[in-house]
């Protein structure tokens, strides 16, 4: 059997999808937020919603605009957020995290 040669290449919208479904699976979160600078009516698939991604050679840094439940330990769910992120990135895409950085615009 012969070796394959070719290269595989993500998306970046694949990345942010799943920047933000891990996101609004952790427990507290509500809503992804509205990413500063993309004004009001522009248009976002649902699913890279609240979510900035810079991506450098394979290191990801990450900025998440979230709304959260009222009543949640708010900087718990920001670190679960962070792990969960960790978690995901690495696992399925292989990628290094550098950062996730949580800007919580809300509450409900």
């Amino acid at each position: 059997m012969s070796a394959v040669t070719g290269s595989v290449r993500i998306a970046p919208e694949v990345l942010a999808t799943i920047v933000n479904l891990t996101t609004v699976a952790v427990p507290g979160v509500v809503a992804m937020g509205a990413v500063p600078g993309h004004g009001l009516f522009s248009w976002r698939h649902d699913t890279t919603r609240g979510v900035r991604l810079t991506v450098r050679q394979n290191t990801v840094s990450v900025e998440l605009y979230v709304v959260v439940a009222q009543g949640i330990n708010m900087v718990g769910a920001g670190t679960a957020i962070q792990n969960a992120i960790t978690a995901a990135v690495q696992d399925m895409l292989g990628m290094e995290v550098k950062d996730v950085n949580i800007y919580i615009q809300n509450i409900e």
